[in-house]
Formats: C-alpha cells, sequence, structure tokens
C-alpha cells in the first residue's frame, strides 16, 4: 500500500503559557528558508590571485599591474551563464563581491577622493558589471545582493579596517582614517541606492563602532528589507557566522537561531536568555578545495562527496549554506565547476525531495510515533529530518530524542538539543518499522514535522545529474 500516517500519540501535555521568545523577520526567515544561496567571488583577484586582499606588493605595479582598473578584463562575461548553474544547483540568491580587497569597484562610481579628483581604481562606465548583475538576476527570479568589504582595501591602503602607516606603492593613495571611512560610506550610499531593493548585503570582518551609527542610517534609509551577515547592531534582519567555513560548526548539532551579542558567531544561545535575539547562522564555503575563493586555474575542487557532507553540517544543523561561486578569467562558471554544481543539486533534490514520509506533529504532543508504512512492514531508512516552523513562535525546541522501531525494540537513532529551521540526523541504513519523536524540553509550543528519508535516494546518480546548458534553463 502507499504510505499513510500511522501515529501513536503517547504523550500530550497542556498548551504552553505564551512566552514572548525572538521571532525572525521576513527577509531572515526567508534566508534560512532558502537554505544555501551564491556567494560569487569575481573583482580584480581573480586576474591575479586568491586572496584578501589578491592585490599585493608583487603585482601592484607589475605586467600586468593589479593597480591597473584594465587588468579587470573578463573576455566573455556573461552572467546568464552564472544563473544557470545557480539555477541547477537550486539557490534563489546570490551575492556579489562588489568591492573586494583590493579595493577595485565594480561599477562606474561616482565617488572622489580627498583632493576632488575621481575614486580611478573601478570599471569603466560601458562595463557596469553590478547592474548588469543585479538585472540578469531579476529577470530570472533570482534575488541579489552585494559584497563590500569595509576591512581592506589596498588601493587606499587600508588593512583590517584602519589605514596603514607604512609607504605607499606607486598608484597607491594616501588617505586618512576619517578620509578612509567617508569613501567607504559614500560608496555603499551609491551601492544600497542605485541598483534597487537588495536580498543580502555582506559585510565581512564587521565594521567599526566609529561608522555602526552612520550604517545602521543608510541600512534603515535605503535597505531596510535585506538580509545582513554580520549586521548584528546595524541591521534589523541580522545574520552570523557559524564560526568555520566548511568544517564542522562550533556547537554542532545544536545551533540556536538566537545569540547574544551583536558581534557573535559560533552556535549562538537559547532564545530565552538575556539579550537574546534573532541571528541565524551561516557557513561560507568553497567549491574549490583549500578555502579558494577567486577562480585559480587548475585548482582542484571538492568531491562530491565532501559537498554532501558539509551539506549535513551546515543545513541540516540549522545553518544556511553560502557558496562559492568562484567566476572565471572570461567572466563565466568554468565547465568542472558548473558540473559540480549540477551534481550537488540534483543530489539534494533527489535524496531530500522525495521522503518515505513526511508529517506534521500535532500541537502539544510530547512523543510521537510514525509508523513509515500504512502495513505497518519495516522499510529502509538512514536519516531522519526534524523541521522546526521558526514563524510561528521562534525557535522553540530546547530538547529532543529519537528512535527507530527495529526487529520490535526501540534504539536510539538521535539525542540532542536544537531543530530550528532543518535538522538531519543521519546513522546508518536500517530496516525499521516505525520512527518515534520525544520532544524533551522546549522554550515555547513547537510546530514541527518529522520526514524519513531512503538511503536508496541519496546514491549519487552521475547520468541523471549530467550537465548541459541545453537543459537547464536560465
Amino acid at each position: 500500500p502507499s504510505p499513510m500516517l500511522v501515529a501513536v500519540l503517547l504523550l500530550c501535555v497542556p498548551a504552553l503559557a505564551a512566552v514572548r521568545l525572538p521571532m525572525p523577520t521576513q527577509p531572515q526567515l526567508a534566508w534560512q528558508r532558502n537554505e544555501i544561496m551564491a556567494l560569487v567571488h569575481f573583482n580584480m583577484a581573480t586576474f591575479f590571485r586568491n586572496g584578501d586582499p589578491g592585490c599585493d606588493a608583487s603585482n601592484w605595479n607589475g605586467n600586468p599591474a593589479s593597480s591597473n582598473p584594465a587588468s579587470f578584463a573578463p573576455t566573455n562575461l556573461n552572467i546568464s551563464n552564472w544563473v544557470v548553474s545557480m539555477k541547477a544547483l537550486g539557490v534563489k540568491e546570490a551575492v556579489l563581491t562588489a568591492k573586494h580587497g583590493c579595493g577595485f569597484y565594480l561599477w562606474p562610481t561616482a565617488v572622489k577622493l580627498p583632493d576632488g579628483s575621481p575614486y580611478g581604481y573601478n570599471v569603466s562606465p560601458d562595463l557596469d558589471v553590478i547592474k548588469l548583475f543585479v538585472d540578469t538576476m531579476k529577470a530570472a527570479g533570482l534575488g541579489a545582493g552585494f559584497y563590500y568589504s569595509l576591512t581592506n582595501n589596498f588601493y587606499l591602503n587600508v588593512f583590517g579596517h584602519y589605514v596603514r602607516n607604512s609607504t605607499l606603492l606607486p598608484h597607491q593613495v594616501k588617505v586618512s582614517q576619517a578620509e578612509f571611512e567617508a569613501i567607504a560610506l559614500a560608496s555603499v550610499t551609491e551601492l544600497w541606492s542605485n541598483y534597487g531593493e537588495l536580498n543580502e548585503i555582506w559585510f565581512d570582518g564587521g565594521y567599526t563602532t566609529d561608522m555602526q551609527a552612520a550604517i545602521t542610517q543608510l541600512l534603515k534609509e535605503l535597505q531596510p528589507n535585506a538580509l545582513a551577515l554580520n549586521g548584528g547592531g546595524i541591521s534589523p534582519n541580522p545574520a552570523r557566522w557559524s564560526g568555520t567555513e566548511g568544517d564542522q560548526p562550533p556547537g554542532w548539532p545544536n545551533i540556536y537561531s538566537t545569540a547574544c551579542c551583536d558581534t557573535c558567531s559560533g552556535p549562538g544561545c537559547p532564545p530565552n536568555a538575556t539579550g537574546a535575539f534573532y541571528y541565524p547562522s551561516s557557513t561560507d564555503y568553497t567549491l574549490q578545495a583549500g578555502d579558494v575563493w577567486f577562480f585559480e586555474p587548475g585548482a582542484p575542487l571538492r568531491s562530491l562527496a565532501e559537498m554532501q557532507s558539509t551539506y549535513h553540517l551546515t543545513v541540516g544543523a540549522n545553518t544556511v549554506m553560502e557558496l562559492d561561486f568562484a567566476i572565471d578569467r572570461t567572466g563565466n562558471v568554468a565547465p568542472a565547476h558548473a558540473e559540480l554544481y549540477a551534481q550537488f543539486g540534483a543530489w539534494i533534490r533527489e535524496c531530500y525531495g522525495n521522503p518515505i514520509i513526511s508529517r506534521p506533529v500535532p500541537s502539544g504532543t510530547r512523543s510521537f510515533v510514525m509508523y513509515l508504512r500504512g502495513d505497518l512492514q519495516p522499510t529502509l531508512m538512514d536519516r531522519i529530518v526534524l523541521q522546526e516552523d521558526q514563524s510561528v513562535s521562534g525557535q522553540c525546541v530546547a530538547g529532543y530524542t529519537l528512535e527507530a522501531l527495529v526487529d520490535g525494540q526501540w534504539v536510539l537513532w538521535e539525542s540532542a538539543i536544537t531543530v530550528g529551521n532543518k535538522r538531519i540526523a543521519l546513522g546508518k541504513a536500517t530496516t525499521a518499522a516505525a520512527v518515534r519523536l520525544n520532544i524533551t524540553g522546549t522554550f515555547c509550543e513547537p510546530t514541527i514535522n518529522v520526514s524519513v528519508i531512503s538511503p536508496e535516494n541519496c546514491v549519487p546518480k552521475p547520468d541523471k545529474a549530467k550537465f548541459s546548458y541545453s537543459t537547464v534553463s536560465a
């Protein structure tokens, strides 16, 4: 028979008294539910070396020179090509490095240097990469956002947020700290004013306290609905860094959607803790092996198995995966990269898009048994997926166990604290008749769903995921 719900409600409790917990804004909720986004690295470093900054004394005045705006020279820029891989992967939004550590701008800025001359280190007026990016994303139904580093600017001799007291190289510009900050504020004002509503804004490395008030006001006026990565203290829609770039996040698997300080990274704090506010977690992650963010010719790629493991460590533990797109020197996604994005996206859809059974837990239930088949016969399974609807009351689960009914005996599958947007409890392939969720602690009345997955759906199928530009519409 087709799978059907056969559930035994072993323990119900009275409804919890209303508890005021931190709640997500709509931008935060949408961002968490998207689960994966594209973090596009494409800037002057693409044409020189990976790094922050990718410009240095060895290449700044070389031949070619990273100080020369004309060195940013994609031979066949095609942002629609990026969209093809984004859709194959399944992302809903992308963030582009409008300015990275070199200080080079991907838009024809009107910002001036302190002496009144043009900023000068930017694309030409006929190559507004930012406008092309935003227009192409929106035409494809994808959200767009910008990364603008306030941390480093090699052109202005800034590192770690502050102007360095060092001898300038030719073509570097001498500025004071106040002048640098004025240039940065004028620049983000352009970015946040001229290209429409943004989905996400990246503050890599955060911001300094002396810029906090001005940035807060600009976000409020210009981009009030943008998710702000590292935006605690400046945005009503902040998200935090998990504390890792692809390894097991600190605190795993117990990752809270809340934190207790503006500059916190890591697992966060319980939603009922003093000072807690909604501040969901993200992990940035590269497709190229070795934490290489900008395209490097010949750089090895991660294996699909590595990508799957990181998916479980991040998305499977209430953390958004911000996956790098390292655009090549032609201005496209390299074919080998496109192939891996397509395989990864196909695996996610195949593995998690067809559960054996998926059902909501009735409100007030603390022990929920779900049989996997209508005829009660054992079925092969290897993972259980829990999902909280955090739009209802916030993150509510404060402890749980999962069990599988194997040969008539309940066997512990997992014991943990948090669920949040998604928890994937991965185990060994097991033939079980039912699973049981025991909610052992709550901060509020949870709205939660349970799904059970077959390992047979999670074996990569290379032929099914074979990438072709003709089969994925932009």
